[in-house]
């Protein structure tokens, strides 16, 4: 069986997706179909889809002759224990890390916790407000794993990086910021092919990946993503009788509920003081950034 050999391991929200599908168009790299398995986060159990070795690997079923052999996983950084797992899983597998500035990456995330129904403060500056200020929050019955509501370890990179450099040599880690590549990703996918050992495709075309969404509807968002039990066993019932694997009414449902944008956005103060929050975090990142390029 063909095992990965490239991980994207986050962090989320940071181009992950824009650069599996960038890559997985190069004739040498094979990315699994499915996207996110999560299976090297054993301590995030409802994010793990792929649950078993075979599981995992039957994703990688169809890879050829391609050289390099991936997947993505944005929680993989977070994790406390996914480095580990995929260092026993394959030590002389290629990392890549994608970041983003804190005071970028926040509201983003936030957006997209909101989005999947993990989170139900619509508000960033609320929910910064209440976590900076020690106050306890109520966990949503939505939210899948509570630890992803802590913002600001969410955000500390540098610890989370260090758990990668302790375990992988400097030349399997590469670390891209959102910033250097996003108006141009032309020389950013070129200093990545080689970071791979690929040639060059002459790629230029680089389109935009996933941009930011909030529902309309609290309500039609509930309904699509955390459905009630009742609403499952209906659900059962119809494809059973139709004879089909899905229906389609959700996704379908989700599309008209979307909306373009951000749900919350913070002013320039607020960013300002997130940027302050993790001053260390950034120039513990930039040590880090210095010792893996020498």
């Amino acid at each position: 069986m063909t095992r990965p050999n490239l991980f994207i391991v986050g962090a989320p929200k940071c181009g992950t997706t824009a650069w599996v599908k960038y890559l997985s168009d190069h004739p040498a790299i094979y990315f699994s179909p499915a996207k996110e398995p999560h299976f090297f986060c054993t301590d995030f159990p409802n994010y793990r889809w792929a649950k078993t070795r075979s599981e995992y690997e039957t994703l990688f079923a169809q890879a050829d002759s391609e050289k390099v052999i991936g997947e993505a996983s944005v929680n993989y950084l977070f994790s406390r224990v996914a480095a580990r797992n995929i260092k026993e899983y394959n030590a002389q597998a290629k990392i890549l890390i994608c970041l983003r500035d804190h005071e970028d990456f926040l509201p983003s995330y936030h957006n997209q916790l909101l989005y999947n129904r993990d989170e139900t403060i619509k508000d960033f500056g609320t929910v910064w407000s209440t976590f900076r200020n020690g106050k306890n929050r109520t966990i949503p019955k939505t939210c899948r794993e509570p630890a992803f509501l802590d913002y600001m370890s969410v955000g500390s990179f540098a610890e989370q990086i260090e758990r990668y450099t302790a375990l992988f040599s400097p030349d399997n880690i590469k670390i891209i910021h959102f910033s250097e590549w996003i108006s141009d990703p032309r020389p950013m996918y070129v200093s990545i092919l080689r970071f791979l050992g690929v040639e060059d495709d002459g790629r230029e075309h680089f389109e935009q990946i996933h941009s930011a969404k909030h529902h309309k509807s609290v309500v039609f968002a509930n309904l699509t993503q955390r459905p009630p039990k009742s609403l499952l066993r209906v659900s059962v019932f119809l494809k059973r009788v139709l004879g089909r694997k899905r229906l389609g009414l959700a996704k379908i449902i989700r599309h008209l509920n979307a909306k373009a944008g951000y749900a919350s956005q913070p002013d320039n103060a607020l960013r300002d003081e997130i940027r302050a929050a993790f001053a260390e975090d950034r120039l513990k990142l930039l040590e880090l950034t210095k010792r893996l390029s020498q």
